[in-house]
């Protein structure tokens, strides 16, 4: 009992399909992953339980990020206690801290408002409190 053409038509239109999805997938992924290299960095500190958020400049802020749109952002998360998790939910951007490893994540903010950043990894007592304030500015 061989099989008939069909099911080797099926066949093919499924491997087909799956390494379609795969492809995509894969440059999709690759886009996310790729930082524009006039990304301005901002190294984004957690500890319990708020964060600081230093500028190239040397500036720091506490609890709050002022950033302007139309404008790429790179940031680097590192931790100094334990294991955080930088989060802004409007922007659908999740990052984890972890003590002793620099961790990178990008955004472009394309219009002004104000946004919550959380953490979003249990980090102890307070961590519930471990918010700041996003300003994306025009």
């Amino acid at each position: 009992m061989g099989h008939t053409i069909y099911e080797w038509v099926y066949i093919g239109v499924v491997v087909g399909i799956l390494i379609w999805v795969g492809a995509d997938s894969w440059l999709v992924e690759k886009h996310l992953e790729e930082i524009p290299e006039e990304a301005t960095t901002i190294r984004v500190v957690a500890q319990q339980w708020f964060w600081t958020f230093e500028h190239p400049d040397g500036t720091k802020e506490v609890g709050e990020l002022h950033v302007k749109a139309g404008k790429a952002y790179r940031f680097e998360v590192v931790s100094k206690d334990v294991i955080h998790s930088f989060n802004v939910p409007y922007f659908v951007m999740t990052m984890d801290a972890v003590p002793g490893r620099v961790n990178k994540i990008w955004f472009a903010p394309a219009e002004p408002g104000e946004f919550l950043i959380q953490c979003r990894e249990y980090c102890g007592l307070l961590h519930y409190q471990m918010r700041a304030k996003l300003i994306v500015e025009a």
